[in-house]
């Protein structure tokens, strides 16, 4: 009960610290519920749910004349975290080198954000925190954030003529919508999120495309091979998959392959060639590592197991003499000191007797 006290009123006070370097705390950072997000993030506190954010806090800071705000969302795994970063991203922000503490940030001049573990950190102001603030706060977080790793499904994307910035992880129907606002007009989960999928959404701009135009490249990992084979074959329902666009009936073309339990889909290229070169280079490779420890055994050489042979057989023979002599020397020595009260008692002792002669039987005599 005192550790679930403890833990109740470590959240309620929260993780922001009361002082950055030369900024301080103007007020309190109160929890806010999931439920209750939308007064601290607006309209994307519904996509932030759907990411799994368990509580957020904000707090005001002041330097002098200058005042910033921090948000803190605190996100059920990392993978929501980065999730969730790729979202409030915003296109014009760059990315920030914040040191090991960090795992990914980005900033323009009066915006930051950052994630530690699966602690997602905004900071706003006229003239954002510099880095060393940024750095410190990172460090005070760093104890309370899941050390478990990211995503590795962006490794799929291909890195040539990606427009910088672009990603999205989407672990949901409504991520997919704001990363693909244009297909398909429906609230279906069409590429199967309740089967336990993850998706990563990127931008290209390839040669052969219109200038100006851009490609979107739609990579979704299941957790087997055949339900990706199976929500593969239903995108058909959804859109025009693989056809040309005069034979597309109105609805959206989509150029699309699957490898393995990965499924590939670009939206918006102007021929198959086009799409077939981005998707060429998008594969799925198994790999299966055996980190267990491991041990080489040999067989002994013939004169080892001899050897070891007479060795057991010599041991088993003095164990055995040793038995009968601490067993029998046992008997004999109670016998000795404690005759007839243990051992051979005449009172338990039935004796047939034949009457050859004529003395009686005395069981002693047998000792």
């Amino acid at each position: 009960m005192l550790v679930v006290v403890w833990e109740l009123s470590a959240t309620a006070q929260g993780l922001l610290p009361s002082s950055v370097g030369d900024w301080t705390a103007s007020g309190g950072a109160p929890t806010v519920s999931a439920g209750q997000l939308e007064s601290v993030a607006g309209d994307q506190a519904g996509l932030l749910r759907e990411y799994g954010l368990t509580s957020a806090e904000q707090r005001q800071y002041t330097q002098g004349q200058q005042t910033a705000s921090l948000t803190l969302y605190r996100m059920v795994d990392p993978s929501a975290a980065y999730g969730a970063f790729t979202f409030l991203r915003e296109p014009q922000m760059r990315p920030l080198d914040l040191g090991d503490s960090v795992s990914f940030a980005a900033a323009t001049g009066d915006r930051a954000i950052l994630v530690v573990g699966n602690l997602v950190l905004l900071a706003s102001a006229d003239q954002r925190p510099p880095d060393t603030a940024l750095i410190e706060i990172a460090a005070t977080l760093l104890p309370h954030a899941d050390p478990r790793p990211y995503p590795s499904i962006a490794g799929f994307l291909p890195r040539a003529g990606i427009v910088p910035g672009s990603e999205r992880y989407v672990l949901g129907p409504r991520a997919l919508r704001e990363a693909l606002p244009w297909v398909p007009a429906t609230g279906d989960d069409w590429m199967g999120f309740g089967k336990s999928a993850e998706a990563m959404v990127a931008r290209y701009r390839e040669n052969g495309q219109a200038r100006g135009r851009e490609i979107t490249l739609l990579v979704t990992n299941y957790p087997t091979q055949q339900i990706a084979a199976d929500q593969f074959s239903s995108l058909n329902k959804w859109m025009a998959l693989n056809v040309e666009p005069d034979q597309a009936g109105g609805r959206t073309v989509v150029f699309g392959s699957r490898s393995n339990a990965l499924v590939a889909l670009v939206f918006g290229a102007e021929s198959r060639e086009i799409a077939g070169r981005l998707l060429s280079q998008i594969q799925y490779r198994s790999t299966i590592i055996w980190n267990e420890p491991s041990h080489t055994l040999t067989d002994p050489s013939f004169p080892t197991m001899i050897v070891g042979v007479f060795q057991g057989t010599g041991l088993i023979m003095l164990l055995a003499v040793a038995a009968g002599v601490g067993f029998g020397g046992l008997r004999l020595l109670v016998k000795l000191f404690l005759p007839g009260r243990v051992f051979d008692r005449n009172s338990q002792i039935e004796i047939l007797q034949l009457g050859l002669s004529s003395k009686p039987i005395d069981s002693r005599d047998f000792y």
